[in-house]
Parts: structure tokens; C-alpha cells; sequence
């Protein structure tokens, strides 16, 4: 059989400037500025690119600074890390059981937040306890872990300020199973600045949680040397509002931080660094996310050759889906976001990865949900091979551009930390802190004016919403558990040299690992910083809505071409902020709008026409309600300008595509006399 051959001689080569010339006639691909303050093109050509040297490498070569470990391409595989955030233990191990015979490959739990702050069950608040497994005794490892094959499953626990009173636990349980503490795998690791930056206070010192960093990262070099202990993340950051060169400056600050105060306790590089696993948080921002994570690869090893020009390593980095991208109405848009960030993660060199189950930010999630998740890896793994792609973003002249503008930012950003002493001393100083409430301040901002868009929430809202208030998040009752608290009486057992085969023997007596801080803390000093405030984009949206439930909006088309795309920014604009919306077309004089509204009662109304016609129509219309309250809006930026004058009419207020929502709708629901809490 005679086949063609392919040819492409019909396309003639089209220089670079009639490219741009084409660009330049559409107004929606002009240069956007990003959080990061980073100005993106509309087209890149090769020689935005020819400057950079590490392009010359090879995807997955000895130092894979391009794309993950080539192991990982010749598996096609990463780690499927779906943490289980059930606060029942017996129903953890239960849930992991299944999760391990349908596909998942890692023992991967959420610690609550009271374990994380070194607290037990019967210390800690309901709210603290309702999410994630607070694992207080050796019983409750047992428990955890019966029936998992540990020696085949990695592991992947975020212990929070300390990881010492679950590593004596597991070393206990090893010795009541007989198995071998060596055959441990995967990650048990604390992040003391981390939890310290999150929650404003850890039970001890720093510079006795840097002796615990010390002493586990001794442990898993000596003992356990598949195990990593030292956890650096930027979640924490990121749940804040943090931007990208934020989060990649702090996650070096926080990684150097950690390895000098290793060797200041006589461990050498090589030896913290094997040990150490990069956590992240990846946003919907598909392009800037995956060039995020590229950029971590290099600057971290521009950190490694900083401390030895000889070193090399790999930074095993873990991705979890945004937390701060979820909405509590219509979640099952947050299965499209964690697919879309799952994806970011994979293209960007994840090792491992935990999708966010959908209705993880209302209560503890379900089965269905974390079924849905597990399923996505699946998908993503057997379906797409996406990781069997080396570096499967590089060569893009877009992505090589942004990775390289969120190095060099984020580069600058970690010397001038460094500069000042370092992550610890920013946090102390609350410059970090300031930084990031920054952030927030402008991203909030673009999310009320629907800049930054949140399918489900600001754009495309749903027109039938529960409101926020009737989503019951389902805390779990604490879990009765009888904590045998251990005598006082004993502490001279308690050794201050955080001996292993010391907490060993107390762990089989079983004592709790908040009674073990609780003895720590008599030779130590809790320290505090100003706390992170914790942030999601959807949530001042959602608490509008319980004011608007009931509520509706009038929109009137008058005969006018510009009418119908004015209507859709007011029907958009006002659902998103939870009003049913009623809309009556081609008006075409006052008498039909004085009708209309004297017939439909609606909290307000929206003309929607060109600047002549409203006027023409509106002033005469308004003088049928002189003695009433009638609150009516207009829309399009070409009325802005006269903004006093359409108020001296009686309109409540112009809207346009970047109308601040919150704001509009307050102003309106205080005229309505309803009193708002947002």
C-alpha cells in the first residue's frame, strides 16, 4: 500500500513581528501583571528563553533539576498519598485498608490539629479533634496499623511541632510485632516552624524542637535509613494567602533553617539531607503552579551547592490540592479544581500527591469522596501516562520564562530573609506574617471584584444554593478514649537526652505524647509568634449568602443592542452573591419600568441599556416612586463617570464587571435594614 508523505512545505515561515502584529489587534491577549508581580506576554519566542543555561540538561539527569527521579518515568507512578482525616482511629485503619486494595499505595493519615500542637484527645477543643487522627498512645499505633503490611507501604504523617512521642510509639509497636524498624519507608517528620507560623505557638522551645529535628534525623540516618523526619512546607503560607515567590522564599528559609541547626548538633549535610521532604500547595493557576514547582528543583540545589559545591540532591517533593480553592456550595467544582491542580503537580515533577477529596472543607470527608480522589491518581496514571513524559513542560518558551521569573524573585526574596536572620527571626518579627496578610489583602480583593474567578462561586454561581449556614459540617463528637495518664511520680524515668530507648520504655507503659511534651515542658519555654490567619477565597461569598437567601433581583432589557450583555454582568454579579435573579425583555418606555416594578417586588433592579436610553427612561420612571424606597442599578463602565449624577436620580449605584460584589451587596442589605456580619 502507497502512502504519502508527510510534508509541510505549504507553510511558509511567518516572522516573529507579524505574529506579534496579529497579538497586538486582540485586546484580550495584552500583557497581564500576576500576583507575583510578574508581567506575562501574550507570545514568547525562543529568544526569551536562550539565556538559560539549565535548559542545556537533561530531563531526570543526575541532579534532576528537570522533572522527578527517571525511576519514577520508568514506573510511570508517584505516590498516591490520599490522606485519611477520619478522627476515629479504628475507622482510619478501616477506611486505609480499603483505600490500599483499591489502588492507593502509601499509609497516609491527617494529624488533627490538637496532635500537631502536642495535645491529647481529653486536652484538646471538639473543633480541634474533628478532623484527622490524634494518635496519643501505643494503642493507638496498634490500632492504626493492624493488618497493614508496613514493610510494603510507605508511610506519610505530618506529627506537626515534634515527631519524637510517635517515632518512640512506632519503635515500641515494632518491638511488641518483631518487625524491622529498618523496613520503614516514606515520611514521619515534624515541621516545628511550620505548625509555629500556622497555630502561633508551639508547647516548647524552638531550640528544643530542633533538638527533636536533630535527634530523629540521627534515628532514620542510623536506623531508618528509608525514613524521612524533617518536613518543610509551604501549606501553611499558602492557606494564608501566600503568592508563589512567597511560598518557594519561605520553603528555602525554613529548608536552611532546618539543615543548620542539624549540623549545629553534629549531623553532617549528607546526612539531613536524604531525610528531608518538600511539601506543597498547588492552586488552580495551572501554568504559574507547574513552573512553581520546576523552580523549587533549581533553587534548592543552588541552596545544596551552598552549603557544599560538591553536593547533590533530589528534593522529594509532596503536592496536596489547594484548600483555599474550595467552596462549601456546589463542591463537586472542587472535583474539577483538584483534578486540574493534581495535574499541575504531576507536569510540575511531584513525587507524591494528595487530592483534596471534594467535601473535605465542610466536615471529615466521605468514603464516595475519597473514592472520587483515589480514582483521579488512577486516572491520571493509567490513562493519561503523564508521568511517563521526562519534564513533560520543558522547552515551552511560556513555562521556561515563568520558571525562571519566580527563581530569580523568589531568590531575592529568600537573601533579603536570610539577611535579616533568618526564617525563625522573620516569623518572630512578624515580617512574614505581614508579608503574607499583604497577600491576602489583594487577592481578597480580586475576589470580590471577581478578577481572580472561582468557577461556582463568582462566575457560573449556582442558582439553587444551600445556604452556608444549613451546611452542617459534621464534627465528630470527640472519640472517647481512656487516656491512662502516667504518674508524676515517674518523671525521674523521663530521660533529658531524648534517649529513644527511653520514651521506648515509656510508650509500652502507656503514656500519652501529650503527658511526654507535658514533662519536656517542665525544662522548656513554650514560644509564640503572631499566628497566620487562615484564608479561603469562597468564604465571605458564602456568608453573604445567608443574608440573601430569599432574596431576588429584578433585571430589565431595554430595547437596546448593548442591553442583553449589561444584563448578563448584573445576573452574574448578583448570583454570585446568592439572589435569584427575574429578567423582562425589550422595555421600551417608562411606563412598562414603573409597571414592571410596581408589579414584581424585588429587593432592587437593574436597568440595563445604553447611557441615552436610561437616562431617557429612568429619570421619568423614578418619579413614580418618589415616596418609596426603590433601589435600582445600572450597569456599564461608560456610567461610571456620572455616578453622582445617576445617585441624584435615585440609582443606588453603577455596576461593571469589576464591581467590588461584597461591598455592593452590603451597602444594599444595609439599606434594606438587615444587619451583616461579613
Amino acid at each position: 500500500m502507497k502512502t504519502n508523505t508527510l510534508s509541510f512545505h505549504e507553510f511558509t515561515r511567518t516572522p516573529k513581528e507579524d505574529w506579534a502584529q496579529e497579538v497586538s489587534k486582540n485586546t484580550a491577549l495584552r500583557s497581564k501583571e500576576t500576583l507575583e508581580n510578574i508581567f506575562l506576554k501574550p507570545l514568547y519566542f525562543e529568544s526569551d528563553t536562550a539565556h538559560l543555561d539549565y535548559l542545556q540538561q537533561s530531563p531526570a539527569g543526575i541532579d534532576c533539576l528537570r522533572g522527578a527521579g527517571k525511576e519514577s518515568y520508568i514506573l510511570g507512578e508517584w505516590e498516591i498519598t490520599q490522606k485519611i482525616d477520619l478522627p476515629s482511629i479504628k475507622e482510619s485503619n478501616k477506611l486505609l485498608l480499603h483505600s490500599l486494595r483499591n489502588g492507593q499505595n502509601t499509609a497516609a493519615f491527617t494529624c488533627s490539629e490538637a496532635m500537631r500542637q502536642g495535645k491529647d484527645v481529653d486536652e484538646a477543643t471538639e473543633a480541634e479533634v474533628a478532623s484527622g487522627a490524634t494518635i496519643s498512645t501505643l494503642e493507638d499505633v496498634a490500632h492504626l496499623f493492624q493488618h497493614v503490611a508496613l514493610e510494603a507501604v510507605p508511610l506519610f504523617l505530618n506529627t506537626g511541632c515534634t515527631s519524637v512521642p510517635l517515632l518512640s510509639f512506632l519503635k515500641a509497636y515494632c518491638v511488641d510485632h518483631n518487625f524491622d524498624m529498618r523496613q520503614l519507608t516514606g515520611t514521619v517528620g515534624m515541621d516545628p516552624l511550620g505548625t509555629l507560623a500556622e497555630y502561633g505557638r508551639v508547647p516548647l522551645s524552638t531550640r528544643d524542637l530542633y533538638d527533636h529535628l536533630a535527634y530523629a534525623t540521627r534515628l532514620a540516618h542510623s536506623n531508618v535509613p528509608e525514613l524521612k523526619t524533617i518536613i518543610v512546607s509551604s501549606i501553611p503560607y499558602h492557606n494564608s494567602g501566600a503568592n508563589a515567590v512567597q511560598e518557594l522564599a519561605y520553603m528555602l528559609a525554613t529548608g536552611v533553617q532546618y539543615i543548620d541547626e542539624c549540623m549545629k548538633r553534629g549531623l553532617s549535610l549528607h546526612q539531613v539531607l536524604p531525610h528531608m521532604t518538600f511539601s506543597f500547595s498547588v492552586s488552580s493557576h495551572l501554568f504559574m503552579e507547574i513552573s512553581k514547582l520546576r523552580a523549587f528543583r533549581m533553587l534548592w540545589a543552588n541552596v545544596v551547592r551552598a552549603f557544599d559545591d560538591t553536593a547533590v540532591s533530589v528534593p522529594f517533593i509532596h503536592t496536596e490540592t489547594s484548600r483555599l480553592t474550595q467552596s462549601k456550595e456546589d463542591m463537586y467544582t472542587n472535583a474539577l479544581r483538584s483534578t486540574v491542580q493534581a495535574f499541575a503537580s504531576i507536569v510540575g515533577g511531584a513525587d507524591s500527591l494528595h487530592i483534596e477529596p471534594y467535601d473535605s472543607v465542610t466536615s471529615s470527608s466521605s468514603q464516595f469522596a475519597h473514592r472520587l480522589s483515589r480514582n483521579t491518581h488512577l486516572i491520571l496514571q493509567h490513562e493519561t501516562h503523564i508521568s511517563k513524559v521526562m519534564d513533560p513542560a520543558g522547552g515551552s518558551w511560556y513555562v521556561e520564562a515563568y520558571t525562571h521569573e519566580l527563581m530569580t524573585k523568589a531568590w531575592e526574596l529568600f537573601g533579603n530573609i536570610e539577611d535579616h536572620g533568618g526564617m525563625e527571626e522573620a516569623l518572630k518579627q512578624g515580617r512574614i506574617q505581614d508579608e503574607v496578610e499583604q497577600m491576602k489583602v489583594k487577592r481578597q480583593g480580586d475576589i470580590e471584584c471577581r478578577i481572580e474567578r472561582l468557577i461556582g462561586v463568582t462566575h457560573y454561581a449556582p442558582k439553587q444554593h444551600a445556604a452556608s449556614e444549613e451546611i452542617k459540617s459534621t464534627l465528630s463528637k470527640k472519640e472517647e478514649r481512656k487516656m491512662n495518664k502516667y504518674s508524676d511520680q515517674n518523671t525521674s524515668e523521663f530521660s533529658s537526652n531524648l534517649s529513644l530507648e527511653d520514651y521506648t520504655k515509656l510508650a509500652s507503659k502507656g503514656v500519652t505524647a501529650g503527658w511526654m511534651l507535658k514533662q519536656m515542658a517542665k525544662q522548656s519555654q513554650p514560644d509564640s509568634v503572631v499566628p497566620l490567619t487562615k484564608w479561603r477565597a469562597a468564604e465571605k461569598f458564602e456568608k453573604i449568602r445567608v443574608y440573601t437567601k430569599g432574596m431576588s433581583i429584578g433585571i430589565m432589557e431595554l430595547v437596546d443592542p448593548s442591553s442583553h450583555k449589561k444584563a448578563e454582568i448584573a445576573r452574574s454579579l448578583f448570583e454570585s452573591a446568592g439572589f435569584a435573579c427575574e429578567t423582562i425583555k425589550n422595555i421600551d418606555s417608562y411606563v412598562e419600568i414603573a409597571d414592571w416594578m410596581n408589579e414584581q417586588k424585588h429587593e432592587a433592579y437593574v436597568i440595563c441599556g445604553s447611557d441615552e436610553l436610561v437616562e431617557k427612561l429612568l429619570t421619568k420612571a423614578m418619579t413614580y416612586f418618589e415616596e418609596d424606597s426603590v433601589y435600582v442599578y445600572v450597569v456599564g463602565e461608560e456610567h461610571v463617570s456620572r455616578k453622582t449624577q445617576w445617585q441624584q436620580k435615585g440609582v443606588m449605584s453603577v455596576i461593571h464587571p469589576k464591581t467590588n460584589v461584597i461591598q455592593c451587596v452590603k451597602k444594599l442589605l444595609c439599606a434594606l435594614e438587615v444587619e451583616v456580619h461579613v
